[in-house]
């Protein structure tokens, strides 16, 4: 194994790290959800640039499903620690949910220390499910994806962190990530972000694997996600 690596993907939050038990696991699947705005952008990126300055021999792959990524606001996280890390970083925009699997498909050769976002992987999943006949083929074809994603972590060792975007569940306040059942299969970690009441601070709830303390507050800013107010 790589000197100092600990099978872990350090977002650089040390008290999420620590929720984290040492950060997304390598070679496993993880997945962050939760309403719009709540920063799930922001955690990636601020662990995408944080595993690149920690390994210099890693390269990360970052799939903007949803078209939202500013590459501005990517070099503004990258800056402090050289841009010359986002050389290492690996950009995809598919259009389609079919161009979501192609680019899943087509990626490059993965090591346990190379990092894979599919930000979010339910985007362009959720175009596909406007009637009962498309939202079947949009399932079998998502669970397809999840499966090959889960089977890419575990040949590679590679680690995986998908967004999820939400829905409200019936009669009630909460939300849940879409395709929950099949999320939560195919994740080994569950974790959601939400808003709170002070600008800028998010709860992080780690809703599996189950422990406690299960809740941090983190905060995001321009310049990405912080574990403290800055």
């Amino acid at each position: 194994m790589f000197t100092g690596w600990t099978g872990r993907v350090k977002t650089g939050l040390e008290p999420l790290d620590r929720l984290l038990g040492g950060g997304f696991p390598c070679g496993a699947v993880s997945l962050v959800y939760g309403e719009a705005a709540t920063g799930k952008t922001s955690l990636c990126l601020t662990t995408a640039i944080s595993h690149l300055a920690e390994h210099r021999a890693a390269k990360a792959v970052y799939i903007d499903s949803d078209g939202k990524l500013n590459t501005g606001r990517l070099t503004q996280i990258a800056e402090p620690r050289g841009e010359a890390l986002l050389r290492r970083l690996h950009l995809h925009t598919p259009l389609s949910f079919r161009e979501q699997e192609e680019t899943l498909e087509q990626l490059p050769a993965l090591d346990p220390r190379d990092l894979v976002v599919l930000d979010s992987v339910t985007g362009l999943y959720r175009v596909e499910t406007v009637d009962e006949e498309r939202t079947y083929r949009a399932n079998k074809e998502l669970n397809r994806q999840l499966g090959y994603i889960s089977e890419m972590a575990g040949r590679s060792g590679a680690a995986f962190l998908l967004t999820g975007q939400v829905r409200s569940v019936l009669e009630t306040s909460q939300v849940e990530p879409v395709a929950l059942r099949l999320l939560s299969y195919w994740s080994s970690i569950i974790l959601k972000l939400e808003k709170t009441p002070w600008e800028g601070m998010r709860q992080a709830t780690l809703e599996k694997p189950i422990s406690s303390p299960n809740a941090i507050n983190i905060w995001i800013t321009e310049t990405g996600a912080s574990a403290t107010q800055l």
